[in-house]
């Protein structure tokens, strides 16, 4: 069956010396993944979350589908040619590759990841980048953490609460990091942040991100931020 897709570039694999395994996540099928066949000797560009049209053929029973054409959807100028937000590409494909594999379709994510991208391609400053989208991305996958208690004095981590009791080892008490990521999750504008606080409330939201999502990671990609963006 012949089929059209708009889709999301998430990652690729290698399948033969001319092919490649493309996994897209698609506006009408969530997570899929194609063979394209042939595209190593196309000179095919190939960018990680481009937004492509995929024409694709598909047997029924097969989980792969063949892609017969793939053309841009949109064609950005920055965030593939600046290494800080070639950078910020990484980071995101890194969340979105952990958690999107067995994501049915959801035009909500679909529509946050490609509004994403527009912001990031637009944006003059890169620097909060990180902390919107790791927060807000979080919410729309239903882990937002709970805002129950008025005005609490500590974010619990483990618990997923801001509170005024908080247990275990593994909470915040900062004031400035407290304000800083309730305002991530809501979507409040921020302005004047010190860079300090912008870069451990990052710690902390992937911190928190790492105890409540399963099999989720982010040490080597923390690891390129802090050496670059938050140097």
């Amino acid at each position: 069956m012949k089929s059209k897709e708009l889709g999301i570039l998430i990652d690729k694999h290698h399948y033969s010396e001319s092919s490649s395994i493309l996994n897209f996540y698609t506006l009408e099928k969530g997570y899929a993944s194609f063979i394209f066949k042939g595209v190593k000797k196309k000179n095919k560009s190939l960018n990680q979350l481009g937004l492509y049209e995929i024409s694709f053929f598909k047997r029924p029973e097969s989980e792969l589908g063949i892609i017969q054409s793939m053309d841009f959807a949109w064609t950005p100028s920055q965030i593939y040619a600046a290494p800080q937000k070639v950078m910020l590409l990484f980071f995101m494909a890194d969340v979105l590759k952990q958690t999107l594999k067995h994501q049915g379709p959801d035009p909500t994510i679909f529509s946050f990841v490609k509004t994403q991208l527009i912001d990031l391609e637009t944006r003059s400053d890169d620097f909060l980048f990180p902390t919107q989208f790791l927060a807000q991305y979080l919410g729309l996958l239903g882990y937002a953490p709970l805002f129950d208690e008025e005005n609490a004095s500590a974010f619990d981590i483990e618990r997923g609460m801001f509170t005024h009791t908080p247990s275990g080892s593994k909470y915040v008490q900062d004031l400035a990091i407290l304000s800083f990521i309730k305002a991530q999750f809501l979507r409040e504008l921020t302005e004047d942040i010190p860079r300090d606080v912008v870069r451990k409330s990052l710690d902390v939201l992937v911190q928190y991100a790492e105890l409540h999502l399963p099999n989720f990671s982010l040490k080597v990609t923390m690891e390129v931020i802090r050496d670059t963006l938050y140097a």
